[in-house]
Formats: structure tokens, sequence, C-alpha cells
């Protein structure tokens, strides 16, 4: 036993000799380093997991809030460009479309980044935070001219409208078969209406 704490003992201060052997020379009190020794870097701050878990989610979310300001900005220029008639000044209001789709469209793959990193570097955390981040897809500038242009939305809630109610069928005399329902119902009372007795 005795022999074991000694071996260990000696590696451990054989070890740290070697060490320090190979560390450069430390300056003298007031002296300048050398030339050749390599100036220490100021050393870096170990932060926990904590801290750098919430500097992602804040990127995360601080790049978001960008996406959708670029987003909201940039349906401000397609309603300003639609109502413009000036040529000069919608080919200015499309230059800052293209910027600030371009901008988008880094701010999405950044956000998408950090993102993944969130997730796959601290799953544990989305599980007890029970914390969501949808993707973000970049439309397109046409696309979202479309989406914002009024014609289109009136078609898509008509199509809508179309498919949830269906058109009435009519007979030949012009008259629904629901409105023939109503006057036949009119008519006969059913089990459900009250019976009402005459002296």
């Amino acid at each position: 036993m005795y022999s074991l704490v000694l071996k260990i003992s000696l590696s451990f201060l054989t070890l740290s000799s070697v060490a320090v052997a190979n560390e450069a020379p430390a300056a003298e009190h007031g002296e300048a380093p050398k030339e050749g020794a390599k100036a220490e870097a100021p050393p870096k701050e170990i932060k926990s997991s904590e801290d750098s878990y919430a500097v992602v989610q804040a990127r995360v979310q601080a790049l978001e809030a960008k996406v959708r300001s670029a987003e909201t900005e940039i349906q401000k220029l397609i309603t300003e460009k639609q109502q413009t008639k000036d040529s000069a000044r919608v080919a200015e209001i499309i230059n800052q479309m293209k910027a600030l789709h371009k901008d988008l469209n880094t701010n999405v793959k950044e956000y998408d980044q950090q993102r993944a990193l969130l997730k796959y570097r601290y799953p544990e955390k989305g599980q007890t935070e029970k914390r969501e981040y949808e993707r973000i897809e970049v439309k397109s500038i046409e696309e979202m001219e479309t989406q914002m242009s009024l014609g289109n939305s009136v078609k898509k809630t008509l199509q809508k409208v179309r498919i949830q109610y269906e058109k009435p069928n009519k007979n030949e005399m012009g008259h629904t078969v629901a409105e023939e329902k109503k006057k036949s119902q009119e008519s006969a009372p059913s089990i459900v209406d009250p019976v009402i007795l005459k002296k």
C-alpha cells in the first residue's frame, strides 16, 4: 500500500516538473517581455452552460424579431408600391424591397442556424421550458405581392365559401329545394309541435 502511494506521488511530481519546465520563463518585475516570448492573452472567461444558453436564446429571439419586422416593412412597401403611380418612386421602392429581402434571407439563415444550435445543444432545456421556435420560410417578393393584393384575397375567400357551402339545387320552377322544405315544414305539424285542444 505504501509503495503504491509513493509511486503515485513520484509520478505526480515528475509530471508537474515537466509541465513547469515547458512553460515560457516569466518576465521579472519591471522588465519588458522578450521579443521571442509570446504576449500572454487575457484569460478567457469560462461561461457556464446557463449563460451560453441564455445568450443563444436571446440571439434566436432577436433574429426572429428582425425577421418579423423586415416582413412587415416589405409589406408596407408593397402597399405603397401598389398605390404609387410615379415610375421613379416605384423603381426606388423596388430597390428598397430587394435590399430588405436580401437582409431578410441572411437573417432567416442565421435564425435557422441558431434555432438548430439551441435545439440540439440544449435539448434538456427545451423539454423543461416547453419552448417552440417555428421554422421561418422566406417568400419571394412576388409571392408577398400576390398575398397582399386585394383581388387575390377576395378570390381565396370566395373559393373557401364555395367549397364550404354548395350551390343550392333548383327544381323546374326555379325554387330551391331548401325553400320547398321550409314550406312543407310549416304546413305539416311535427311530433315536437304542441297539440292545441279546442272545446
